[in-house]
């Protein structure tokens, strides 16, 4: 209850602060998404997943907030409980970063970064499998904004701190502390369509629900969207891959884990700005 609290707590700052100034520009999207071989620990089948995602960014006088969430419905290889229908499943972020150059009037950069960032993330989810995992989420860190001609590339690196449910053995689990370093980036090429992704390494948190010691969690996802009927239809289509390796702190170096915990899987999505 406390980390719920806390979690909470936290949320209702970030939140709060969006209002402190009106945003000066904003984005919308909504994109699907299809991923023919995904993993989940504790499935021995890959599993298909199709994915609606949509996706606010904007920005004003103190930095820039972004939101997302997923709705995602796996096939039958990963059943819901209690029925052999896939499992149905939410997932959210909202991501608050504190620009220094908008806060100190700084216009020439730090080094090697035009900009850097306080950053502030809370995650949630939920999924109605056996296991019903309900990750609450927590990152504190700083972001580097890299001089790119065009678009956006950030470094970052954070604290983490995760609570999460395992219905399995009827328990909350809350982790430890660990590193996170993570990336993301969408640069246009050549009037084309845009080269985008994000890579995200969670080091181990500790044990989980079955006293298993977790290990580094690895996430990449690049992706190249074509824009249809050129840059301002706001249509897009493409295709990437998404490589994952000890999922959610699944050790996939054990033999009883494996391919469960470890996948890399194509991607086919369409996007559509708002």
């Amino acid at each position: 209850m406390k980390t719920v609290s806390r979690f909470t707590a936290i949320a209702a700052v970030l939140l709060a602060s969006t209002s402190v100034f009106a945003a000066d520009w904003s984005s919308n999207s909504i994109t699907y998404t299809y991923a023919p071989h995904q993993s989940e620990p504790g499935v021995s089948d890959k599993v298909a997943k199709n994915i609606m995602t949509f996706t606010h960014v904007s920005g004003d006088k103190l930095g820039t907030n972004l939101f997302n969430i997923d709705l995602l419905k796996s096939n039958s290889a990963d059943p819901a409980n209690g029925n052999a229908q896939g499992a149905q499943e939410w997932y959210g972020f909202y991501q608050r970063n504190f620009s220094l150059n908008a806060m100190t009037g700084n216009k020439t950069g730090y080094g090697f970064a035009k900009d850097l960032n306080l950053t502030a993330r809370v995650d949630a989810g939920a999924k109605n499998t056996y296991f019903a995992p309900a990750p609450r989420k927590l990152h504190l860190g700083m972001s580097a904004a890299m001089p790119v001609s065009a678009g956006f590339w950030d470094i970052g690196v954070a604290a983490y701190k995760e609570s999460n449910n395992n219905g399995v053995v009827g328990k909350s689990v809350s982790f430890d502390v660990a590193p996170a370093l993570n990336s993301a980036w969408a640069i246009p090429v050549g009037g084309i369509g845009t080269f985008g992704g994000f890579a995200s390494i969670v080091g181990p948190k500790g044990k989980d629900g079955f006293g298993a010691e977790t290990a580094t969690e690895t996430l990449i996802r690049a992706t190249f969207m074509f824009d249809v009927m050129g840059p301002k239809s706001g249509l897009s289509a493409g295709v990437g891959v998404e490589y994952w390796n000890n999922k959610f702190g699944c050790d996939s170096s054990l033999a009883a884990n494996g391919d469960k915990c470890k996948a890399t899987t194509p991607l086919v999505m369409v996007s559509y700005k708002l």
